[in-house]
Parts: structure tokens; C-alpha cells; sequence
């Protein structure tokens, strides 16, 4: 892994544990695009997880919220998303494994502008996202040392 490789995944982490901390999220993670092969799309970086099955999550573009957003490029906003049309865990796993009720999904875009990853948080209890919310997530992704 190189230096460049070594200082993203430091931002990463830091994006996700300043966020858990500074807001009131249940949960804040990271999905990223692999930039190599059938570009899957997984799950790296958490803070507020109740265990380790995040990392497990192999997605692909259009399935789950994170590839949903990778294909999109738009962000995710959904309340009560155990009565979401794709409530299951193939269409939404990070939402079972983290028992999230609403959450908010925004797009992380690489140096050309592309959609390289997916910045995520909720909640398990009833506390509503808003487009508010996905404000704050954008604000603190434009002052990250993103790539």
C-alpha cells in the first residue's frame, strides 16, 4: 500500500469518526468502489457499528444504498426504511446488519469528478433524516482532505 493509499484511508477514518462523534447519528460509514475488476463496491470505514458483518458487504452498482448512490451519483435520503420497497437484505444489507431505520447517503467523487464511494449515516431509532442532513454530511466531506 502506498503513501497515497495509506493518508486516504486516514481521511476516511477520520471523516467517519469526526462525524459519529460531532453529530447524532447511530451510525457513519464508508463504502468504497474498487477501481480494479468488476468494481465492487464495499464497505471500509465505520464508527457506531454493532459489529464487524459491514465489512463482509459486497456490493455491486444499483444494489443496495451504496451502489444505488455509485449509479446514480445522487443522494439518498429515506425514512422508515423497514417499509422501503427494498427493505431485504439483498437490496439494502448495511440497513439489516446496522438495524437502521432512516438514513442518508451521500456521493464521494474522485479528482475527476466520478463517483469512487459513498458516505452514509442513520439512525435505529425514529430520528428523521432531512435534506438537512445530507447537508451536514456534504459539509463535512468538502472540508475533508477527500480524494
Amino acid at each position: 500500500m502506498g503513501d497515497e493509499e495509506i493518508a486516504k484511508e486516514s481521511v476516511f477514518n477520520n471523516l467517519v469518526q469526526t462525524i459519529y462523534h460531532q453529530e447524532d447519528f447511530d451510525f457513519v460509514g464508508i463504502a468504497l468502489q474498487e477501481v480494479t475488476g468488476l468494481r465492487k463496491i464495499r464497505w471500509r470505514f465505520a464508527a457506531g457499528n454493532t459489529n464487524e458483518r459491514f465489512r463482509r458487504i459486497v456490493l455491486r452498482s444499483g444494489i443496495g444504498i451504496a451502489g444505488l448512490v455509485v449509479r446514480t451519483g445522487e443522494p439518498f435520503i429515506e425514512n422508515d426504511l423497514e417499509h422501503h420497497q427494498y427493505a431485504d437484505y439483498i437490496s439494502c444489507p448495511i440497513t439489516m446488519v446496522e438495524h437502521l431505520t432512516n438514513a442518508v447517503a451521500i456521493p464521494i467523487l474522485d479528482s475527476d469528478q466520478l463517483v469512487s464511494g459513498v458516505l452514509l449515516a442513520g439512525y435505529r431509532n425514529h430520528q428523521r433524516v432531512t435534506a438537512h442532513s445530507s447537508h451536514v454530511l456534504q459539509e463535512y466531506l468538502a472540508h475533508s482532505n477527500n480524494f
